[in-house]
């Protein structure tokens, strides 16, 4: 376990907040969720218990771990209260560049120096926060992937103005934690998993406003043939599999083809406008009226589950 932080506060308690605690929490850490929403912290504890049941049922969690979640957690509306005594300080925040520059500054104010500060954002540029911050040194960017309590992966994203001891301790912090931290050596937009997987989606609806296939075909596309690859070879180990001479004839067909759109195209921004922005309002690209949103995130997050355990007996 590391030692370097004991007590963590995690500001921000809606879909990734939550999950961010739990992660601390389990990791055997003392954890504050702040949330200025007195619904949101009141729906939290009951949803961190269904999550470390899923877990301890799958034998993801030991029983004695997951007896002691409960006890490692508190919740309060107050920022001040939150942060006391925290050794880091987890943003997560809505993703609002000018929300969370305010955050950072009140956090300065709140805070000795030695407390790190992490966001996040899945897409600001961390250095955009660390400015906000007398002791930029101390501000660095941790991005999970939702669901947080049970994607492996944390990408570590350090400005250059992010201190080596800071960026050391988050690392050893995530890997105590169970998580997977990989080091985003450039502190660019969207980082490395948002960025391939906007590209992705980019060229998905592209398919589908140019009426190549139906949503449901090019998903299926997705889940019976790249999904089925890509947690045993990746990107571009599996371009080494097929071949890099193969790989480079195919791109001088493909490439002047593929959808370079600098803004987000109209199939997206027509939804959008339509009030249409997927399950959280029943409908977007498919129709979720017939389920309610809690029920399709337990779904998901069943299926998470049994992935997770395929690759701890499998990778």
């Amino acid at each position: 376990m590391n030692q370097g932080i004991r007590k963590v506060a995690v500001v921000g308690g809606g879909i990734m907040g939550h999950g961010i605690a739990q992660v601390c929490a389990q990791a055997g850490k003392q954890v504050t969720l702040v949330d200025i929403v007195p619904e949101v912290l009141r729906s939290a504890p009951d949803r961190i218990q269904e999550s470390v049941r899923m877990l301890c049922e799958n034998g993801l969690l030991s029983a004695a771990l997951a007896s002691e979640v409960a006890a490692k957690l508190t919740f309060t509306t107050q920022i001040e209260e939150g942060v006391e005594g925290a050794d880091l300080v987890i943003e997560a925040i809505p993703e609002k560049l000018s929300l969370k520059q305010r955050l950072f500054e009140e956090l300065d104010t709140l805070c000795g120096p030695s407390v790190i500060f992490t966001s996040n954002t899945s897409a600001i540029p961390i250095r955009l926060l660390a400015g906000c911050s007398k002791h930029p040194e101390r501000v660095i960017g941790t991005h999970f992937f939702n669901p947080a309590q049970l994607v492996p992966l944390v990408e570590v994203i350090a400005p250059v103005t992010t201190s080596a001891i800071v960026l050391k301790t988050v690392m050893e912090f995530l890997e105590s934690a169970g998580k997977k931290p990989v080091h985003v050596r450039k502190d660019i937009p969207g980082f490395i998993g948002n960025r391939l997987q906007a590209a992705l989606a980019r060229e998905a609806m592209s398919l589908l406003e140019n009426h190549v296939a139906s949503v449901e075909d090019i998903d299926t596309v997705v889940k019976y043939s790249l999904a089925l690859r890509m947690p045993f070879s990746g990107v571009l180990e599996q371009r080494d599999l097929n071949g890099l001479d193969t790989h480079l004839s195919i791109t001088e067909t493909l490439y002047p083809n593929l959808e370079d759109a600098k803004v987000a195209l109209p199939v997206l921004k027509d939804k959008v406008a339509r009030g249409d922005y997927g399950l959280k309002s029943g409908k977007g690209f498919y129709d979720w009226t017939q389920h309610s949103r809690a029920e399709i995130v337990r779904r998901k997050n069943k299926q998470l589950v049994s992935m997770l355990k395929f690759f701890r007996s499998e990778l």
